[in-house]
């Protein structure tokens, strides 16, 4: 697996259709050749493109701003970085600046692996990520930077040695992400000690990151396509195990649905007393995902039953029950942390978007979180419990 002294590309890297090139018929060997060769192609291809489209799809979600466009660029660079290998390998022939691209991408890739990791785990505990994520990303972009003066068409022979470099720098970001993850175990962990949902998709990508990072660094032992194939793979297992496991949720609260029993009087008040610990001990009205299967499981009750006892013991809806907490909680928040936005003050009260949270402030407080804010920064002798709203019961 050489490379050329001149040009600097891999003298293996020549596809097989571009070695079938002959003007009489190719015979059936070479004809599975050629098929095999643009099977691989188009596996290689799939997990860019897709790649790339996941990540315009993650820059556009408005929950979890800055952590879903962290992963989107993330996705972008691993995609571009992909696509680069993939027509880098069936075309060696490819202009240097193309290469020069892809492996600067590399670069982005270890940093912002880490800062997934970390922005998520900050929304996991209700705290900011912070700005240091500057203090990761302007050192890879100052060195990509430098490296237009230095292009890899005069200096091939130096990219190919920063090449390892890279390499080192990517695994020194995964080793932070992995104590990140491992001293926050317990916010990975649900009450029974399994990983929900929608911690699946960190742990996957945390994973993939480390596999496509296995997968360029051993090229000379194997080829050099296998990390675009790795990160084909790697993305649409994640996308299978995070697809069935919602399946399997909505499978599971199907079949509760058709498990009706009567609920007595002091049955309902045993499950809303079950329904109130829950709620003030574990907070689970800050997870923006919260839904009527998920808290039924957490309290131990039938999702009929915790339907049952909060429509007609309470007269209210689930996402009326749900949202008096966010906003109690969110009334805290506007009264003792006067510096955040209502941006944040709405993702930190376990509402998904702003106009979510305007909408359901206004209808259960009576005014908007602005006018709040202002008339208790206008009495700032005001008993804690003016500021609260009781409990629901």
């Amino acid at each position: 697996m050489g490379r050329s002294a001149s040009t600097g590309f891999r003298a293996d890297a020549l596809p097989a259709l571009a070695r079938v090139r002959t003007g009489s018929r190719p015979s059936i060997p070479h004809r599975r050749l050629v098929m095999s060769s643009q099977l691989l192609f188009f596996i290689s291809a799939l997990g860019a493109v897709n790649g790339i489209f996941l990540a315009c799809y993650q820059f556009s979600r408005r929950s979890h701003r800055v952590t879903n466009c962290v992963l989107g660029a993330l996705l972008l660079a691993i995609g571009f970085r992909t696509a680069k290998s993939t027509f880098y390998y069936f075309n060696p022939a490819i202009a240097v600046d193309i290469l020069q691209a892809g492996i600067s991408a590399c670069l982005l890739i270890g940093p912002l692996s880490y800062l997934y990791v970390h922005c998520h785990l900050a929304d996991l505990a209700k705290r900011g990520a912070g700005k240091h994520w500057r203090a990761h990303i302007m050192p890879a972009l100052c060195i990509i930077g430098i490296g237009i003066f230095f292009p890899y068409s005069r200096y091939p022979h130096i990219w190919h040695y920063s090449v390892r470099a890279i390499h080192i720098y990517w695994l020194f970001y995964l080793i932070l992400a992995g104590k990140q993850l491992w001293h926050s175990r317990a916010l990975l962990l649900d009450a029974h000690g399994r990983i929900p949902r929608q911690n699946y998709l960190v742990l996957s990508v945390y994973a993939s990151s480390f596999l496509i990072l296995v997968a360029y660094a051993t090229t000379a032992f194997t080829s050099y396509i296998v990390g675009a194939i790795s990160f084909t793979v790697s993305m649409h297992i994640s996308f299978l195990i995070y697809v069935l496991q919602k399946d399997g949720m909505v499978e599971e609260g199907k079949k509760e649905k058709y498990q009706n029993r009567k609920l007595t009087n002091d049955d309902a008040r045993a499950l809303l007393d079950a329904l109130d610990r829950a709620m003030s001990e574990q907070r689970l009205y800050l997870n923006p995902n919260l839904s009527l299967p998920l808290l039924a499981k957490k309290v131990g009750y039938l999702q009929t039953t915790v339907s049952q006892a909060i429509n007609e013991k309470l007269d209210k809806s689930f996402n009326l029950y749900i949202n008096e907490f966010r906003i109690q909680h969110a009334r805290q928040l506007l009264t003792d942390e006067s510096h955040l936005t209502m941006e944040l003050v709405a993702e930190r009260s376990g509402f998904n978007s702003s106009s979510t949270f305007f909408a359901a402030f206004k209808k259960i407080a009576g005014q908007t979180p602005a006018s709040y804010r202002a008339a208790s920064a206008a009495q700032p002798a005001s008993s804690p419990h003016d500021h609260q709203l009781s409990s629901p019961s």
